[in-house]
């Protein structure tokens, strides 16, 4: 059987990956019961879609963390194992919603924010010639920035911007509820996506007003931690 090769970010700042969507794919891929490679890419500028993370699998190159996951759910992997289509349906929605403005949010306090944005681009880009560094991480950083703005998060003040991520946040704690994981007692690819991203947030290098609004919530904190023990030890 084909190994898979999968083409991320270095890991960075306690996560897998400093992306969250190669963060997703290395959980989920753990979770596949395939066989799989890692390698790190620094410039995806030649990748199919200009992003990681890509998946080389059989001679086909796979872009982007969604078709990922559908190609290794067409060869047998079950990410939601006993869920109902509608909890499937629901799981999809959640990690969708998180994927949002909870993540444009987090590219924010890393590319925007002064502070994040020292510590950032000391990690994203250690791997390049200090006399480039600068340079190429400014013009990189105001590429994100415009994309922020189409988004839309950039455009918003800091109040409205917390505002708009903690409808997300509370919404996804009262879902919960009681539950140990989004869909029940069985970590699923939702809960892959909810680590990378809110873990990602949780572990911010610097006080904001994004890390605190995690870090205070008790109900998404333990969560998390769950997370944790679920995709580092049950699928690692």
């Amino acid at each position: 059987m084909p190994m898979i090769t999968l083409l991320t970010f270095p890991a960075g700042l306690h996560e897998p990956s400093l992306s969250p969507f190669c963060a997703k794919m290395i959980y989920l891929l753990n979770m596949s019961g395939q066989a799989w490679t890692h390698k790190t890419v620094s410039n995806p500028s030649r990748m199919p879609h200009g992003k990681l993370p890509v998946a080389i699998w059989d001679d086909e190159t796979i872009a982007d963390s969604h078709l990922i996951q559908a190609a290794l759910e067409r060869a047998g992997a079950d990410f939601y194992p006993d869920c109902s289509p509608e909890a499937r349906a629901k799981g999809q929605a959640i990690m969708r919603m998180i994927e949002d403005w909870p993540y444009h949010a987090l590219v924010y306090d890393r590319w925007v924010h002064e502070d994040g944005w020292a510590i950032f681009r000391a990690a994203f880009f250690s791997g390049m010639p200090s006399m480039l560094r600068n340079p190429v991480g400014d013009m990189i950083r105001k590429s994100v920035r415009r994309g922020l703005e189409r988004h839309g998060i950039a455009r918003c003040t800091d109040a409205e911007r917390m505002a708009l991520v903690g409808r997300d946040l509370a919404a996804l704690a009262e879902f919960l509820g009681e539950r140990p994981f989004v869909l029940g007692d069985t970590a699923t690819a939702v809960d892959a996506a909810c680590l990378a991203v809110l873990g990602a947030i949780r572990n911010l290098p610097m006080e904001t007003p994004l890390r605190h609004r995690i870090r205070s919530d008790k109900r998404i904190m333990l969560y998390l931690d769950r997370c944790d023990q679920a995709f580092t030890y049950a699928y690692a």
